[in-house]
């Protein structure tokens, strides 16, 4: 997975009669938090839905999976699903197709649409004699709130990511840098940056004939998160309101303002030449590249997934720190991505579904996911976040940025609002075609009407 349009998916409206839901969700035999024993499970088959792009989990399903089946008498059929494919692919499951996955793994545009055929994980936790509280505390703040709809724990948290930055450490503890920079601006080189006003100083300063200051991705969906962790970041809590009203546009005239100031923030870097001329067609492989390349000084992307390609530079670049992009609004976080594994309330094997999320979930076999898979995610449980930083498998600066993130509502149109409205208006924001009043106005009057015509705004 080298690229956020492989995190996340698109959402798909499906109407179906209710007749046809209920039918197709009617509960199965076995009961959440039944009594049922281990041994009554041996035999059963279940079927797992799983992003094809979630590469890290390999080595697990080639050599764990296996030993576990054989100790459990539990059969696992993966399902390894396009990322973009998983949501519709559940829903029509649940609904038209029979119900016929166990367990599945669902990314955040996709959990609102999911969560009513969900089951209540807290549920089995009490019957295991926890507490959805008791998990919960465990994870980071954000995910103490996104994985629960109604006040029900329907997705178990493991995966997230964040935006963060990446920085040439050697040019910023450079002597003639430092000296120069301090000369120029009144203060210390700062390493690194803590404030936003600090960031744009150090990208100035570094801007220099073919070097740029800073880089970020101006393109796609990666573009989409950039402009959205600095309106997060200044004080806008996510795309919609309680009532599922835009966050910015008629219902919140305040919010558009920052969303403005946002907007110019990020403009300003390309306006200041501080960017590459390149960056509107720039995604998250293309700015580690420029990075890599020796070209920029700081590059604010999704730069745990290139950790390792970052950490292996350092031989020819020297040393690489990062750090959590600072908010235009003290104390706000930005924005988060992550997964989570769910349970259909339709499924004939819950109990058995449940052991396998135990499994899957328990320390040894994440860490296995962590350590030896392709790629990598950030955990959401605190101990394994501090553990994959002390094995230097995330950032310090990715971690801190996730510990900081916010949760933000998700309502069957949000990621419809992301992927149709918004992206195609952010590259036009960085393609010059919008200046950051009209991209406002734009995105938040056109996010209403979806909203509404979705039938979620009140």
């Amino acid at each position: 997975m080298n690229k956020r349009n492989l995190r996340r998916g698109g959402f798909v409206l499906i109407a179906s009669s209710m007749v046809a839901l209920l039918a197709a969700c009617s509960p199965g035999t076995s009961t959440p938090g039944s009594s049922t024993k281990a041994s009554d499970l041996r035999g059963q088959t279940i079927k797992v839905m799983v992003s094809s792009g979630h590469q890290q989990f390999n080595p697990v399903w080639d050599t764990e999976l296996p030993k576990w089946e054989a100790k459990t008498g539990i059969k696992v059929e993966l399902d390894k699903v396009n990322t973009t494919d998983i949501s519709s692919a559940f829903l029509r499951d649940v609904t038209v197709g029979g119900c016929t996955i166990d367990n599945v793994e669902m990314l955040d545009g996709g959990t609102a649409a999911a969560a009513s055929h969900m089951a209540d994980l807290g549920t089995f936790l009490k019957a295991d004699g926890s507490t959805t509280a008791a998990l919960l505390k465990d994870q980071v703040s954000f995910a103490q709130k996104a994985y629960t709809f109604d006040g029900k724990l329907k997705f178990y948290p493991f995966y997230s990511g964040a935006k963060a930055v990446a920085y040439r450490k050697t040019w910023f503890e450079d002597p003639s840098n430092q000296s120069a920079f301090q000369a120029k601006y009144g203060y210390k080189l700062p390493d690194p940056p803590t404030t936003a006003q600090q960031v744009k100083d150090v990208a100035a300063f570094f801007s220099t004939g073919d070097r740029k200051g800073i880089v970020f991705s101006g393109s796609g969906d990666p573009a989409e998160t950039t402009l959205a962790d600095l309106i997060f970041r200044n004080g806008v809590d996510g795309y919609q309101d309680a009532k599922g009203n835009a966050q910015w546009g008629p219902a919140h005239p305040d919010n558009e303002k920052k969303v403005v100031a946002a907007a110019d923030y990020l403009k300003g870097f390309i306006t200041d030449g501080d960017t590459p001329d390149s960056i509107g067609a720039m995604q998250s492989a293309d700015t580690t590249a420029n990075f890599l390349a020796g070209n920029t000084a700081m590059d604010y992307d999704h730069i745990y997934l290139f950790w390792n390609k970052l950490k292996d530079a350092q031989s020819t670049l020297g040393d690489i720190g990062t750090f959590e992009f600072p908010s235009l609004q003290k104390g706000q976080g930005g924005i988060s991505f992550y997964w989570g594994r769910g349970i259909p309330e339709c499924s004939k094997h819950k109990d058995a579904s449940w052991e396998f999320t135990k499994w899957i979930m328990s320390p040894e076999i994440q860490k296995i996911a962590l350590s030896k898979g392709v790629g990598v995610y950030v955990p959401t449980d605190k101990s394994l976040l501090s553990w994959s930083v002390q094995q230097n498998l995330i950032p310090q600066g990715v971690a801190d940025s996730v510990s900081h993130a916010k949760a933000y509502k998700v309502t069957p149109v949000t990621n419809q609002l992301r992927q149709s409205i918004d992206i195609p208006l952010v590259e036009k924001l960085i393609g010059g075609q919008l200046s950051p009043k009209e991209y406002a106005d734009t995105s938040g009057n056109q996010m209403q009407d979806a909203a509404n015509a979705a039938g979620v705004a009140h």
